[in-house]
């Protein structure tokens, strides 16, 4: 029996073994079925024009345009809609109050001079003017129906374009800020006397710390003065050090 537990084990490893060939190639099983997804997927182009990926500083736009989003999206829930359709609105809804404030003045007369005081023509001018008026606020109340309704299509339609950006600009800055951990690990065992070292490593902070958010940020700003006590750089705000290095200076 015993060469048969040898030959099951010997299968058992031979399994671990590709699956770990798999899992450290990022292949996974099936990937050859799965398209890769497009990790810009969900940007609206003129979004992605503004943040030109790969082009220097392009992390503080992804940021910026991530939170941009986010406030469109908070807009939107409160119910703002865009200017030229509010414009548009705004009009019929002028028209629409300013005929049933003429409707209002002719029914007002009417009762101050009844029907039957008039002469024919002018009785007959009368009814035609407030036919024509009635006619006409039943159809600007039709027009404001349907615009209103275009708008509701409209802002759910963006709000769903803006929510699909929001999560691709997330994960793009999800990707990126675990990109940028990975990068400061590789450098965790700078020497004391390796300034340029030290150097790519304050600046791949600079670089993570606006991809966190305001309150997990304290510790990126311990490491950050850290290598600035190693790099006796004096007393310069970190801040100040972090725009230094933006610009690709050596220490």
């Amino acid at each position: 029996m015993s060469w048969l537990k040898r030959r099951y084990w010997n299968r058992v490893l031979v399994f671990a073994v590709g699956v770990g060939v798999s899992l450290g190639s990022g292949v996974s099983f099936g990937a050859d079925r799965d398209p890769v997804m497009d990790p810009h997927r969900g940007i609206r182009e003129e979004t992605l024009r503004v943040i030109a990926l790969g082009t220097p500083d392009d992390l503080p736009r992804l940021r910026d345009a991530f939170h941009k989003t986010e406030q469109e999206i908070a807009r939107l829930k409160l119910g703002a809609v865009q200017p030229e359709k509010q414009a548009q609105l705004n009009a019929i809804k002028d028209r629409h109050v300013e005929s049933e404030a003429l409707l209002r003045l002719l029914d007002s007369s009417a009762i101050e001079i009844p029907h039957r005081d008039l002469d024919r023509s002018s009785a007959q001018e009368r009814a035609s003017l407030r036919a024509k008026l009635s006619g006409r606020i039943e159809a600007l109340r039709e027009s404001i129906g349907v615009i209103e309704q275009v708008i509701r299509f409209e802002q759910a339609e963006y709000l769903r374009i803006l929510e699909d950006e929001r999560r691709a600009l997330g994960r793009l800055l999800a990707v990126r800020r675990e990109g940028l951990l990975q990068e400061y690990a590789s450098l965790s065992g700078c020497l004391p006397s390796d300034r340029p070292c030290l150097a790519r490593k304050f600046k791949t902070l600079c670089r993570l710390q606006p991809l966190l958010p305001m309150a997990e940020r304290a510790p990126i700003l311990i490491l950050q003065q850290e290598v600035v006590n190693q790099l006796h750089l004096g007393q310069g705000s970190v801040s100040s050090l972090c725009e230094y290095l933006r610009f690709d200076f050596a220490f």
